[in-house]
């Protein structure tokens, strides 16, 4: 039985679950006490961590780990579901978890089934969190980007991806095509909202982009693909001194590379540090592929995921306001300090990458 609450989760499944992942033998669960975890409610992922109490001294489980949960909210859980996020981020840490190339929680369990899901990982709430709705530490930027393209290199071109029926894939043409119908419904839910946070500009592309999103990702070229996390941005990754931790990988996916540089350029920098920073991040990102073995990506390859990776941010934030859980503190704070930002996709004259 999946827990459909964090309530839910009693020192008898927690025996269960920690026994059969191998991670208890003859101890087991005798006391947990929820503690919070500074993120709370996720968007998608209800969040907690558990200290546990075993009965035997020295004990042979963590003696603190993360929960997460699918969210109380039928829809946005149904959502989730439906876009298989749930299952991606179990799949991810279990198949792919253990060499990734980058660090990441150490996975204990994870389950899902009949739209619930859950996820049991490594607690690092003692390590310093990125967060993008204030400006944020350009030093964290460059570390991240680092960080990617050492994933990106670790996975480029990997035949073994192909095999993984689960990974998303946006350039898949019947994904594509069902995540256009996904934006144009979102569109036409919260276009006029938009207005009111979006630079003009941007608002256009958002609407030209609609009925083409399919054929932009038809469009993309059959270079080099790799391993991208999907909704990468400074929220989603720990920082351990100089070593960033990656979590949150719902949106995985095989596809082309710089998408995820994509998403630390709009979601991570203020417009000013951005200006100032992106060619450096980006000089930074290709030498650091370099040095770690992939040398056939050229700079106008980069900048032409990069800018595909933007309309990408578009298209999820979009639709994060129509589907997710943007109604409480922190979605709101969310929408405050991104939308300002996505003036990028002006600045980078994206629209030249959408048919007319």
């Amino acid at each position: 039985m999946i827990p459909r609450s964090i309530e839910d989760i009693t020192p008898e499944w927690l025996t269960d679950a920690l026994g059969g992942a191998g991670f208890l033998t003859s101890d087991r669960v005798e006391t947990i006490r929820f503690s919070p975890t500074g993120e709370g409610l996720g968007f998608i992922g209800e969040i907690a961590k558990l200290v546990v109490g075993y009965s035997k001294s020295p004990n042979q489980g963590p003696r603190t780990l993360v929960a997460k949960l699918a969210v109380p909210n039928h829809d946005v859980r149904q959502f989730a579901d439906r876009a298989g996020l749930y299952e991606a981020e179990i799949r991810f840490y279990k198949e792919l978890g253990k060499n990734p190339g980058i660090r990441v929680p150490q996975f204990y369990f994870g389950d899902a089934d009949s739209g619930y899901f859950v996820l049991l990982l490594e607690d690092l709430s003692h390590l310093r969190v990125g967060d993008e709705t204030r400006p944020g530490s350009v030093a964290d930027a460059y570390a991240a980007v680092r960080n990617i393209a050492c994933l990106h290199a670790h996975w480029w071109d990997r035949q073994e991806l192909a095999e993984l029926q689960w990974l998303h894939r946006p350039q898949d043409p019947v994904a594509a095509q069902s995540r256009q119908q996904v934006y144009l419904e979102a569109w036409s839910a919260v276009s006029r909202q938009l207005e009111t946070f979006l630079h003009p500009d941007v608002h256009e592309i958002g609407a030209r982009l609609g009925p083409k999103l399919a054929q932009v990702w038809s469009n993309t070229s059959t270079g080099a693909l790799t391993l991208n996390h999907g909704d990468y941005r400074l929220a989603n990754l720990f920082f351990d001194g100089d070593q960033v931790v990656t979590f949150d990988w719902q949106f995985v996916n095989q596809g082309p590379p710089a998408l995820d540089l994509a998403d630390l350029l709009v979601w991570s920098l203020t417009n000013d540090q951005r200006d100032t920073h992106q060619a450096a991040l980006i000089e930074l990102y290709v030498a650091t592929l370099e040095e770690n073995g992939v040398q056939n990506y050229t700079q106008e390859e980069v900048l032409q995921d990069c800018a595909l990776g933007m309309l990408r941010n578009l298209e999820n934030y979009v639709v994060s306001i129509r589907n997710l859980a943007m109604d409480d503190h922190e979605g709101g704070a969310w929408i405050d300090a991104v939308s300002p930002r996505m003036v990028v996709l002006a600045d980078w004259d994206c629209a030249k990458l959408i048919p007319v």
